[in-house]
């Protein structure tokens, strides 16, 4: 049976699990020390940072700046046309990419953040990919992180609140890399966004699609819950987060 379960926990790793079958196999880990160093080991799923429009004032300057490049060229003999277009056709098409990969890497505005990390919640829980470690002990979940990201998340169960600790994961909003500490409550899913802080202004408390999202900062780190659960119910979670970190 051991063999039967370790492929379990490689299957429930690479999200061929759903369900009852997750589920069984999430219970057997916590109880099994193969099954949890076979978790420990294994490296998280890669993820493609999101991609977020520019705001379009940003992209008339950048526009209004590769026209005025383009209304200084200088005329050149014919005999040397052909060199020096050459080149200032790389030159413009570099400045070009360049200002555009620009804006295809810019964290997303406060107006847009909320959105950002809504989208990853709950691209994850579609995806199957919402947990790369699975355990309910802090003594698996934290050193996990250890390695993968430059902070160290606040990893606590608080099941006897009626929050219970299932994992971790990596994810990213926008370009940030984040640590997401996963929580379960009832038959809602809760995300604890962590990651450090940019001096980014944060946004209010959000709703969309029925997802609560609610953001703070501690010392040098931002966070973000993220549920379906009611509103009610999370701030008593971030009560804890918040208490824990206290």
């Amino acid at each position: 049976m051991s063999g039967d379960h370790t492929q379990q926990t490689k299957d429930l790793l690479a999200g061929a699990l759903t369900g009852r079958a997750a589920d069984d196999a999430a219970q057997h880990i916590e109880t099994c020390e193969t099954c949890q160093a076979i978790v420990a080991e294994a490296e998280p799923l890669p993820l493609k940072p999101a991609r977020h429009a520019a705001p379009a004032a940003l992209r008339a300057r950048v526009t209004a700046m590769l026209d005025d490049e383009a209304r200084t060229v200088v005329p050149l003999p014919k005999k040397r046309q052909g060199f020096w277009l050459g080149a200032a056709s790389g030159a413009v098409g570099t400045a070009l990419a360049a200002a555009l990969a620009f804006l295809l890497i810019l964290p997303p505005a406060a107006d847009t953040f909320a959105d950002s990390v809504i989208d990853a919640h709950t691209a994850a829980l579609m995806n199957g990919h919402e947990i790369g470690v699975v355990s309910s002990s802090h003594h698996t979940v934290k050193p996990w992180f250890a390695g993968r990201i430059a902070l160290s998340p606040p990893v606590a169960d608080f099941t006897d609140a009626g929050f219970k600790l299932t994992g971790g994961r990596m994810d990213h909003i926008g370009d940030i890399q984040a640590a997401v500490v996963v929580y379960r409550h009832g038959a809602h899913t809760i995300d604890l966004f962590v990651w450090t802080d940019r001096g980014q202004r944060l946004p209010g408390a959000s709703v969309r699609h029925g997802y609560h999202a609610q953001f703070w900062k501690s010392g040098d780190l931002d966070f973000a819950a993220v549920s379906d659960t009611e509103a009610a119910e999370l701030q008593k979670f971030i009560a804890l987060v918040k208490a824990e970190r206290e």
